[in-house]
């Protein structure tokens, strides 16, 4: 009996066990929305947390529909200074509002889809960092990534097509995370639509010229023999 305590004490924790940074990643598809976590453990110190984190599926959220759990694919990798444990789900885009891990982070989100739009809007104050008034999380990255039009958010940083919030104790306690999303792929800009058609032109008349060459030598080559 106890066993099973501390086992479901461990799985009701957040997702990275004290002094860890996390990184979450979400990728929004026409049909899937992609989370993969990557927790980051030093080697040096924080080995036997990143042990303990093997041995717990990790629930990616409760289908009610089945009256079951879903996990997340699990994967394990190491540099020379962090144990890096990776969750990954694909959900179906009226399913992420259920991500076990958004919910532990905030306790009012919004996850709206629509046929046009996707609109990710939380409250405030980020819950995971801290948990009975002890840290419990580091840093928080988060990116989301999308090759639709995003007409809106609030990100510390846009790199392309790559939406980055930073999260920390500095911070936690106002750090919405909001996002809006048109469902369509932005057109080509009028520079680089020139630039790509430029480059097939300069291919198309290299091409010609090469073969100018070639019918030339081989003419040349017919008139000596005749």
């Amino acid at each position: 009996m106890l066993r099973k305590v501390r086992i479901v004490s461990l799985f009701i924790l957040i997702f990275f066990i004290s002094g860890c940074s996390c990184e979450y990643n979400l990728t929004i598809n026409e049909s899937t929305m992609i989370e993969s976590i990557n927790a980051i453990f030093d080697k040096a110190t924080e080995s036997d947390y990143a042990s303990q984190m093997e041995k717990i599926r990790r629930t990616s959220f409760y289908s009610f529909d089945t009256r079951e759990n879903r996990y997340y694919t699990f994967n394990k990798r190491e540099t020379s200074n962090n144990i890096i444990l990776n969750y990954t789900y694909n959900y179906s885009p009226n399913n992420l509002y259920k991500s076990e891990a958004i919910n532990r982070c905030y306790y009012k989100k919004i996850v709206n889809v629509t046929d046009n739009y996707i609109t990710i809007d939380t409250d405030k104050q980020v819950m995971c960092l801290f948990k009975d008034g002890k840290k419990e999380i580091d840093d928080i990255t988060v990116n989301i990534k999308t090759d639709f039009i995003v007409e809106d958010s609030n990100a510390d940083v846009v790199n392309d097509n790559i939406y980055t919030w930073y999260i920390n104790e500095t911070n936690c306690n106002d750090r919405e995370i909001y996002i809006k999303v048109k469902k369509e792929i932005p057109e080509e800009t009028s520079s680089s639509s020139f630039v790509y058609i430029f480059i097939i032109i300069a291919f198309v008349c290299l091409f010609a010229f090469l073969v100018y060459l070639i019918i030339k030598k081989i003419m040349a080559k017919n008139n000596k023999v005749s």
